[in-house]
């Protein structure tokens, strides 16, 4: 792993919990239908025009975050390990112009039902990360926050709102 040392260790770890009034097999969909992730995948105010996967293990990903000016912020990856409906592991990456990778990131989500709830651990850790990778890693938690907030939003219409 190579982190630049400009980047604290604490913006290269992340650990999020939430829980769902909604049975994991439901929040499960939500994290490997396409169709799903272009409704919640990115920070409050972007939105995802494009969400492409090929959902097995190596399969890869393709999402385009679209942000209220209108930039487009692209990242690829692949899928690591898929144990539906309770672990998820994927890895993240956004590429430079040249080429190279700016930054990488594995995700892994944790899915436990209790009682028709789901309850959802992330964890995100850098892989890879150079010290012009600061921004992005400064705003993780907040922009995970936000698609957390989004993805609590789908599920609830989805289910018809039975929280």
């Amino acid at each position: 792993m190579t982190i630049d040392v400009a980047i604290p260790d604490h913006l290269t770890r992340l650990s999020i919990r939430r829980e769902f009034e909604a049975p994991r097999a439901l929040v499960w969909k939500m994290w490997t239908d396409p169709a799903h992730v272009a409704v919640w995948w990115a920070p409050e105010h972007f939105t995802t025009p494009v969400a492409e996967m090929e959902v097995r293990p190596g399969g890869s990903i393709h999402v385009v975050m679209r942000a209220p000016d209108g930039s487009d912020h692209p990242f690829d990856g692949r899928f690591i390990a898929l144990d539906e409906p309770e672990r998820l592991v994927m890895r993240t990456w956004v590429n430079c112009a040249d080429g190279s990778t700016w930054f990488e990131v594995e995700q892994t989500v944790f899915l436990d039902e209790v009682d028709g709830r789901t309850i959802l651990r992330l964890e995100v850790r850098a892989i890879t990360a150079g010290a012009d990778a600061l921004g992005p890693f400064s705003g993780m938690e907040a922009g995970w926050n936000g698609s957390l907030d989004k993805l609590e939003a789908h599920v609830r219409a989805v289910t018809g709102g039975q929280e």
